[in-house]
């Protein structure tokens, strides 16, 4: 990989979002660890457990649980209200694709949803790390951290395939700090083309660990050969999701679950969304958690690669549901952990009660849960082109180092960015948001939902750093940190502006 140490560059990536957990201000400290392989649908997840120094390799599958297998707009004060001329899609596709949506067998209309999970280690080997090549990402300059020294606990890709009447989607959480358009590209190419879905139904996002590789070439990459792997894993994993399915029932609950706000706003998105997936036998085939804050629990000097506190909770989760758990982070641009007060040894002594806690609380959500009463999955797609002002990202893509693919549209640089939203029943509207949405914006755009259920999934289809409303942009809060990792001032309300059109365009169906 190409390096250019000396675009030192002032980079002030100082870390993704990093307060120290609990306290609400800047420079993070944070941390966890991730559960480890899980077992098949009601059996007791026998998974290294966080803490452990066990490692993974990339090439090591996991496992697959189902009960069966079948086959920039002028800028302007006011906040998200402008219509970008960088808009190039509106809505996509309708989600009426012929290969889902009906019973393959019989051609007729599913009476249930079909449903397929799986989880495999994408961790790097001892090899790849001894190549002192291997940097993790979310904090510093690029290569200022100094590269990983081992794998505390090992990271995975989680998938979750759902097929309903109307259409399907599969998607992974990899524990990473964010892929580039280059890394996610390439793995919806690879899953359309192994599945027959279209790679808008390819949702692929990353929990945002600030102790995991970085396959974003921000803060110094990853070697070659563990890029290949890991998304030759993470594509495998997605189609065994995607090749599992088998009938099965979604249930979905909202709750509460605690977070700061590091800008100050006195409130986040504290909503815990789990969406509970259950066999013909109701035994329950893994769950799903969307809710946001930023794993960073572990600070800089962490040399470990970790999952931080998301890997504490999905191993909690599982070893009180006996089932794989995958967590989605949400609206996360400005939201911390809030660590519970207490004595604690180190760090990872932190990430992990953090992590039980949120898994004591979506536990007692999954019990309450309501079915979905409708088998039934609608999605559309949009597309649009954002213009990159920020000098960092500019000079960081002259320099060859990120793994983005941006484009020259005259003397102004641009990228093409997307959204896929998607409707269960009548009971949940959710879609993947291509980077950190900060509160403010994240809860603005769940307004118009009409469903009771309402998910963003974050650093979801791109990792495309923070979007900022405009009106909140450059007035100090949190030192303006997050306007230092954003594409520019107009990003927020873009991503507004196009993607609000795809949630109301479905409210006026039900």
């Amino acid at each position: 990989m190409q390096r250019h140490v000396c675009l030192s560059l002032a980079l002030t990536l100082a870390a993704c979002g990093d307060d120290p957990a609990g306290t609400g201000q800047t420079g993070d400290s944070s941390g966890g660890s991730s559960g480890g392989s899980t077992q098949a649908t009601g059996e007791s997840p026998t998974s290294a457990g966080p803490g452990d120094t066990s490692q993974g390799s990339a090439t090591e599958a996991v496992t697959s649980s189902s009960s069966s297998t079948s086959s920039g707009p002028d800028e302007t004060s006011s906040p998200m209200t402008t219509t970008p001329d960088e808009t190039t899609g509106s809505t996509g596709s309708t989600g009426d694709d012929s290969s889902t949506g009906d019973d393959s067998s019989t051609g007729e209309p599913l009476e249930q949803f079909l449903i397929g999970v799986h989880v495999q280690d994408v961790s790097p080997t001892d090899a790849q790390i001894a190549t002192k090549d291997l940097y993790m990402g979310a904090y510093g300059g690029p290569m200022t951290r100094g590269p990983a020294e081992g794998v505390h606990d090992p990271i995975f890709a989680r998938s979750f395939a759902i097929e309903g009447n109307g259409g399907g989607l599969v998607m992974a959480i990899v524990d990473l700090p964010g892929m580039g358009n280059q890394v996610t590209r390439t793995v919806r190419e690879k899953v359309a083309a192994m599945t027959g879905l279209a790679e808008e139904q390819v949702l692929i996002g990353t929990t945002h660990s600030h102790s995991a590789p970085d396959f974003m070439g921000l803060w110094g990459g990853i070697p070659g050969d563990y890029n290949d792997a890991l998304i030759e894993q993470t594509t495998a994993s997605m189609v065994a999701a995607w090749d599992s399915r088998a009938p099965g029932e979604l249930r979905v609950a909202t709750g509460k679950a605690p977070a700061n706000n590091r800008r100050d706003w006195g409130f986040t998105d504290d909503d815990m969304t789990v969406l509970d997936a259950f066999d013909a036998d109701q035994q329950r085939i893994g769950t799903m958690v969307v809710f946001a804050a930023h794993p960073v629990v572990l600070g800089e000097d962490n040399k470990q690669i970790s999952c931080d506190f998301p890997g504490y909770m999905v191993h909690a989760l599982e070893l009180a549901h006996g089932a794989p758990a995958l967590l989605f982070n949400g609206v996360l641009g400005d939201a911390s952990p809030k660590v519970p007060d207490g004595m604690y040894a180190d760090d990872f002594a932190r990430a992990e009660a953090y992590g039980v806690l949120l898994a004591g609380i979506a536990a007692d959500l999954a019990a309450g849960g309501e079915a979905i009463a409708e088998p039934t999955l609608t999605w559309t797609h949009t597309e649009w082109q954002q213009e990159v002002t920020n000098t960092l990202f500019l000079l960081a893509s002259l320099a060859g180092i990120l793994k983005y693919d941006f484009e020259m549209d005259g003397l102004a640089l641009k990228v093409t960015t997307q959204s896929t939203f998607f409707r269960l029943g009548t009971s949940v509207q959710g879609l993947a948001f291509p980077g950190e949405p900060l509160t403010r914006l994240g809860l603005k755009i769940k307004e118009p939902m009409k469903a009771p259920h309402k998910i963003i999934l974050g650093n979801t289809g791109d990792a495309l750093g923070y979007f900022v409303p405009s009106d909140e942009w450059q007035t100090g809060k949190n030192d303006n940190y997050e306007e230092s990792v954003s594409l520019g001032k107009t990003a927020g309300d873009n991503a507004h502006t196009n993607i609000v059109p795809l949630i109301e365009a479905d409210n006026a169906k039900f």
